[in-house]
């Protein structure tokens, strides 16, 4: 079995030196990796330039994280493609974990691990032992999962922590990342697994998730806005396959994520779109507790101002 690594970059300069330094550390060395940089204007270039021949660097203009990820796919030649963000960090048993996962689960349409979060520049340092506690992994059928991730979002929330058979990335078609929603096309594309089948999930905590202000949008409604969008990028996929559990549960998701991003449009002043948001969630309402609470809230955006909640600002503020 061949396992390439791929990884997208932008202005990467202060953390790609940890996280290649990650790769190359593995207990069981990948067959290739691969970094397409995105038209940086720092100095990423020449330190992805000194890791030649040992790392394949390939450059392209500005397009978006989703381009980037699509044509690393392309190129990747790997049974098992492992996604690595720029400023995350890999344990040296990652790659070695999930080549024995897809060895005992070759069905399934994505690998995730467990995760650690840490904040700043510095490089992490694993001081606890993420394999002192037995884990065994878990084999999420498809409506778990899409229930699983839809309400808990952050236990799945980064590529650095998936891995994906080639053969999935070839049913998805030429752009298993869509270029219209990046920055949400990691989102889109976990909605998009249950279509393919189960995720297998392993909880040790075998990634450290960098947490940096400039890495995290500011732009809550923009974010939001670009999750609603992915969805409905998804709808005729759901309700072409024909499985009325899956699209239950795919309507619920869609019904909810129209409610927080019509509370955020309260937030910015945009009543007119919050209220199209509502109607539409009414529309696609999965059942009776689904359609009450959007029913609540289109009824609360048309009182008077002074007898509105306070609505969440657009931002994230610092």
């Amino acid at each position: 079995m061949r396992i390439s690594v791929v990884i997208p970059t932008y202005n990467s300069k202060a953390t790609i030196r940890a996280s290649l330094g990650s790769v190359m550390q593995q207990t069981h060395a990948p067959d290739e990796v691969l970094v397409l940089d995105d038209g940086s204007t720092d100095e990423t270039i020449p330190i992805l330039e000194s890791y030649r021949p040992g790392v394949s660097v390939f450059q392209q203009q500005n397009r978006g994280v989703a381009a980037a990820r699509n044509e690393l796919c392309r190129r990747a030649s790997g049974d098992l493609i492992a996604f690595l963000d720029h400023d995350d960090i890999w344990h040296s048993c990652y790659l070695e974990i999930q080549c024995k996962v897809y060895a005992n689960f070759p069905g399934a349409a994505a690998l995730f691990t467990g995760h650690v979060d840490f904040r700043g520049y510095n490089d992490y340092q694993w001081i606890e032992d993420p394999f002192a506690t037995k884990c065994a992994t878990e084999l999420i059928g498809a409506l778990s999962f899409l229930k699983r991730y839809n309400k808990r979002p952050g236990v799945f929330a980064s590529m650095s922590y998936c891995c994906i058979p080639r053969t999935m990335i070839k049913k998805m078609g030429a752009e298993p990342f869509a270029v219209a929603v990046s920055g949400a096309d990691d989102f889109c594309l976990y909605n998009r697994f249950p279509l393919l089948g189960p995720v297998a999930y392993t909880a040790l905590p075998l990634v450290a998730y960098r947490i940096i202000k400039e890495a995290q949008s500011a732009d809550r409604l923009k974010g939001v806005g670009l999750s609603v969008q992915s969805l409905d990028l998804l709808y005729q996929q759901y309700e072409k396959q024909g499985n009325r559990r899956l699209m239950r549960e795919f309507l619920a998701a869609f019904a909810s994520k129209k409610r927080v991003y019509a509370k955020l449009l309260m937030g910015a002043g945009q009543l007119a779109e919050a209220k199209r948001q509502l109607l539409d969630s009414l529309k696609f309402h999965a059942g009776g507790v689904s359609f009450i609470k959007s029913a609540v809230l289109l009824g609360l955006i048309q009182f008077p101002d002074s007898w509105q909640p306070a609505w969440p600002a657009s931002d994230r503020g610092e």
